[in-house]
């Protein structure tokens, strides 16, 4: 599995191998069943699924809400408002998961259009491209573990040293102030694997965008390479000419099937993200101090990742597909005949209008709408601290 990673193990990688980290993390928080139809132990992996999504789409966000309510004279204010914004995140989980599990067959079928466009490249430096790819699609899901899991070790590691519930969120017949000390650590152990199922959840719905989208973009590059040598070969009679010409249309199809499999998933979970992020800055009130303040900037880490690369990679894939149509244009088109002539003025056409992601139709996904957020999430905590909110709240 680390082969993937290292970009060693085979001679040739295929482009759907740059999902294979990322449908193993969809399989193990149950929500791609359809990896599994040929195990005998499908219905148990079923029970599973349903386990474990129940869990993270119906109690955690009852939980999590009743849970700062249920401790509101026990938690400081910035405990309180760490809980809401915890409340928060975990609320739009559940749309990520009912979203991406409704199109997980869709996104499936994104392999079988990796394996058609792959069947077109031959040459050492476009194979090369393609490993280089999975590797790139690879490190993106590793990187994002590196914030996620490192904000549940110190969230866990901080609430056990000052002995209190690290999550702040209600367990049925358990109560830590109270009880007894086994209820206590049955609370911590619960919240650590609370905390790992829906960070992992986090992890499969925040990194597939930048993945697909990295993919996208490699294919892209790959045919703004094919579209300078259009005409160039000597050694092809106009025929052949014509017959690369018209695989060039069906690659740039192909791509294009592939971003709209994708689209309807990254517009509904990334507003979702967009939406939780902007409210979430609730961490930034009042004076926080040790720990409290590592445990903030391990959650703010983790804002900055759920938005900033998908919108990075959003906004590169734009300048790729910018640069298709100057690549036809300069190809050698006006050696060729009628037929071929019309025909590239169609495939420039075509390629004019750049491949776009947006939410829901409201804004796009670039990195200037990324660089908005993090201005409003500034702006709004400059405010706050001009206005001496958390102070007030403190007393």
């Amino acid at each position: 599995m680390l082969d993937l990673l290292r970009g060693r193990g085979l001679e040739a990688y295929k482009s759907r191998d740059a999902l294979t980290y990322l449908f193993n993390i969809f399989t193990l928080v149950g929500t791609n069943p359809q990896g599994q139809q040929s195990n005998k132990y499908y219905y148990l992996y079923y029970l599973y699924s349903v386990t474990v999504n129940f869990i993270c789409c119906f109690f955690s966000p009852l939980s999590f809400h009743i849970g700062y309510i249920k401790y509101l004279n026990v938690l400081s204010t910035t405990e309180l408002l760490a809980a809401i914004q915890n409340a928060v995140q975990v609320t739009g989980i559940p749309v990520k998961i009912i979203v991406i599990t409704w199109h997980m067959k869709s996104l499936l079928s994104a392999r079988e259009i990796l394996d058609e466009l792959d069947a077109n490249y031959r040459r050492a430096d476009d194979l090369l491209r393609i490993r280089q790819c999975v590797r790139r699609c690879c490190k993106i899901i590793v990187i994002f573990c590196v914030p996620y899991y490192s904000f549940e070790i110190t969230t866990i590691a901080f609430g056990v040293l000052q002995h209190r519930v690290p999550l702040a969120a209600w367990v049925p017949y358990l109560d830590a102030q109270g009880g007894a000390e086994w209820q206590y650590w049955t609370i911590v152990v619960w919240d650590t694997f609370v905390m790992f199922i829906l960070l992992t959840h986090q992890l499969a719905s925040d990194t597939y965008p930048p993945v697909y989208i990295s993919i996208i973009r490699t294919h892209i590059q790959l045919l703004v390479e094919r579209a300078k040598r259009l005409g160039g070969d000597r050694m092809l009679n106009a025929d052949e000419n014509y017959a690369e010409l018209l695989a060039c249309i069906r690659t740039h199809c192909q791509i294009l099937r592939l971003a709209r499999i994708v689209a309807p998933v990254i517009s509904i979970t990334l507003f979702t993200q967009f939406a939780t992020t902007a409210i979430t800055v609730l961490n930034w009130f009042g004076n926080v101090e040790f720990p409290e303040n590592i445990i903030s900037f391990a959650f703010f880490s983790c804002q900055l990742m759920q938005i900033l690369p998908c919108c990075y990679c959003a906004s590169l894939l734009i300048d790729d597909c910018d640069q298709l149509p100057n690549a036809i244009f300069h190809s050698n088109w006006m050696d060729q005949n009628r037929r071929y002539r019309k025909t590239i003025l169609f495939f420039i056409q075509r390629t004019q209008n750049p491949i776009r992601f947006s939410c829901l139709k409201l804004f796009g996904v670039n990195l200037a709408t990324g660089m908005a957020i993090g201005k409003f999430a500034f702006s709004l905590y400059t405010f706050i601290k001009e206005s001496k909110v958390g102070d007030k709240l403190d007393k």
